[in-house]
Order: C-alpha cells, then structure tokens, then sequence
C-alpha cells in the first residue's frame, strides 16, 4: 500500500528490535530515510512527515539504538559501534524491500548518515547532513587534549558538555532533572550552548541546580511532552553512549577497515549548516564536508540553531525538495 505512514518494528540480527515509521514511495518517487540524533525520536521529524507523505515519498523513519521505542535500551557501548548500527538500519530498509532511498540525517543521524556511505553507498542514491556535517572515520582523541585544541582553533572548547556525559551518574542527574536537560539542549536562544554546553562543567551544574530556561519556540506542548515523557520512559543510561563509545574508543578502528575511496562521499551530497549552531560550527561543518563530497554537494544555510528541522521547517523541507528534485529526476 502507497503512502498512509504505519509504525513498525524489525528485529535485526543482533537482536535489537527497531521501531521506524514507514510509508511506501508512489511510483517515481525516492525513499527518505531520516535518522534523528540525541536526545530524539522518530517525533522530532513530523513536520518532514507532513511535507513529504502527502507528496508520495516514501518515509523510513527510525528509533535510534537507545532512544524511542527501540529495545533493548542496552548499556553496553559496544553496541553503539557505528557501522553496527548502519547495518541495522540497512536490514530495516532491506526488511521493507525499499529502493532508490536518500538518507537524511540530523545530530547523530549525520553521523550514521556517513557511516552509510562509507559502508553501504550502493545501497543510496544520495546523503544529505543536517547541522553536523560529515565525519570520514577516525581516532577520537582523549576529551582533555580535544576539548585543548577547540580552545585553541576556536577561542573555546566545543564539547566541553561531553564531560558531563561520560560520568557514570549523568544518567541519574539528568533523569532528576529532566527540564533543566531539556531547556539547555532544546534552547530558546541559540546563544545559550555557549555558556552551557561548550564550557566543561557548566551543563551539569544547571542540571543538577534543578534551573530551567524560558521554553523554545519551536517546541509545541505536545512535542516537549514527548520529549520527556521518552526520555524518563527509557531513561538515559542506554543514549547515552553515543557519546561514552566514542570516549571509550570504540569506533576508533573502524578506520582501519576502510578505503581511501570508502571515505568519499561517491553519491551527491546535500548539507543543511545551522549558522547559529556553536558545536558544529558553519565554516567548520562546510570545510569538511567539501574535501570528501566528490559526486556533487548542495549546501543551504539556515538562520537558526542546532535543531535547524524544527526551527524553519518550512525553509528546510523546500531546500530538500530542491535539492531531491533537481538532483534525482525521477523524483
């Protein structure tokens, strides 16, 4: 059956279970597949949803490991190794016998987004990055001399937040304190992060201050419920270790298992940079992706912050129409 979107689940053969939304694609149409970040569900791409299906693409839209209504929520970092997680989201596109798909990722999704070109281009017509650009595999240094060299390059450190990330009690204190969470990493204003998730230690003591920050425009009530209600359903424990893997180098030799051309992004590239974003930064995020996108890239800058698909989704789904239609003319 074309269109009508339906929740579904897969279990892949590692034995996690993946929740995705899937509508099937009209004659002529790709297949999208958005990948969400941290801390997200499928929800965060319903206004992607609402342009789209109504179009006739197709959607795949799935859980990440961790997060959702994806089980088991795991707490072992092993299980967050990327390339792990790429296959299982071919085994869902797979599952659905789905073709001619463009994955479009967000945050993490980005970086799964990449992991799919790097191991799985044949599968995709196309990759597009929004917010975080793409990252060819590589050796994540010790946090300290990372969060030295950002200080460095850029006048401050970047992740200084992952600080409070790695610690064995992030779980429980963010789960405490869920709006205090929620108003630093959904923000209100952009500028926020720069106090609050660049500098090490500053996050956890809002959180653990229990301080909230006026609302985010760009959340409606029922979405910051969703939000919350995910998060203190699943808990925090398993996402997680996004970040804790790759501390603990675990996708560290993924390198080691991939070409010179496995790196290049050999299928055209669309990359979405959120100006105001002060983790991935604009001028970094777009220096990247342009050493490895060898099959063409559109790139599209968006006034806003880190959650560039909620913040201007009109701007943002009419730049990935452009892009699709112009780029993939079946579509």
């Amino acid at each position: 059956m074309e269109g009508i979107l339906q929740p579904k689940f897969k279990k892949t053969r590692r034995d996690i279970t993946y929740h995705y939304l899937f509508a099937r694609a009209q004659s002529g149409k790709p297949t999208l597949l958005f990948i969400h970040g941290f801390p997200s569900t499928s929800y965060d791409w319903y206004h992607q949803i609402n342009f789209f299906e109504p179009k006739g693409y197709g959607l795949v839209i799935p859980d990440l490991l961790g997060l959702g209504k994806t089980e088991p929520k795991t707490t072992n970092a092993e299980d967050f190794l990327q390339t792990e997680v790429a296959r299982d989201i071919v085994e869902i596109l797979d599952e659905e016998g789905v073709e001619d798909v463009i994955s479009i990722g967000h945050d993490w999704g980005s970086v799964i987004t990449g992991m799919l070109s790097v191991k799985h281009s044949d599968r995709f017509l196309g990759f597009g990055f929004t917010s975080v650009t793409y990252f060819p595999p590589s050796v994540i240094p010790p946090l300290e001399a990372l969060l030295e060299f950002q200080e460095q390059m850029y006048g401050r450190p970047l992740v200084g937040y992952w600080t409070f990330f790695r610690q064995d009690d992030a779980a429980s204190v963010i789960e405490k304190n869920i709006d205090s969470f929620i108003d630093v990493i959904y923000p209100a204003d952009p500028e926020i992060w720069k106090a609050y998730v660049n500098l090490p230690g500053e996050w956890e003591a809002f959180v653990k201050q229990g301080k909230t920050l006026p609302r985010a425009p760009y959340l409606t009530a029922e979405h910051y419920e969703h939000i919350k209600t995910s998060l203190y359903e699943g808990g925090l424990d398993s996402p997680l270790n996004w970040y804790k893997s790759n501390l603990q180098g675990i996708n560290n030799h993924i390198k080691d298992t991939v070409s010179e051309e496995d790196i290049k992004i050999r299928k055209p590239a669309f990359m979405a940079v959120a100006k105001y974003d002060y983790v991935c930064l604009r001028e970094f995020a777009i220096a990247e992706i342009e050493k490895y996108a060898v099959s063409g890239l559109t790139t599209v800058e968006f006034d806003t912050g880190h959650w560039l698909p909620l913040e201007k989704p009109e701007e943002y789904n009419d730049a990935l129409e452009r892009w699709i239609t112009g780029t993939f003319k079946s579509a």
